[in-house]
């Protein structure tokens, strides 16, 4: 695989993972019966899933400012989490886990790739 293909491996889980949720929270705040019908806290998780994959979207294609980004999606996916846990919509819970390994996926592999740069000499000490 090229680097580009593996660098986007994390962001593309993130995205699937926050559209899963946004999915997931809908069907929470839409369908009768749920417990969270029409609230204020299951109408805000849809909206962070929303963003979340927003936030994956242009992870995927930023070449600069990714930190910044990646800093902003870790504090969205634990506030979207810990909104989850209190609604007691577990599916949306486990998406962002599931983005939250996308990020960090993304993290390790930029690491590790500027890590064989500077092995390989193509980046300064």
């Amino acid at each position: 695989m090229t680097d580009s293909l593996i660098s986007r491996m994390g962001a593309a889980l993130l995205t699937v993972a926050a559209l899963v949720g946004l999915i997931a929270a809908l069907y929470e705040y839409l369908t009768p019966l749920t417990g969270v019908t029409g609230t204020l806290g299951a109408l805000i998780v849809v909206v962070a899933c929303g963003l979340l994959a927003l936030a994956g979207l242009i992870l995927m294609v930023a070449s600069s400012g990714r930190g910044f980004w990646r800093t902003l999606t870790v504090l969205g996916i634990v506030g979207t989490f810990t909104a989850a846990l209190f609604l007691h919509a577990w599916i949306v819970a486990g998406t962002m886990v599931a983005a939250l390994v996308g990020v960090l996926l993304d993290m390790g592999l930029a690491r590790f790739r500027d890590h064989d740069r500077h092995q390989s000499g193509a980046l300064p000490s």
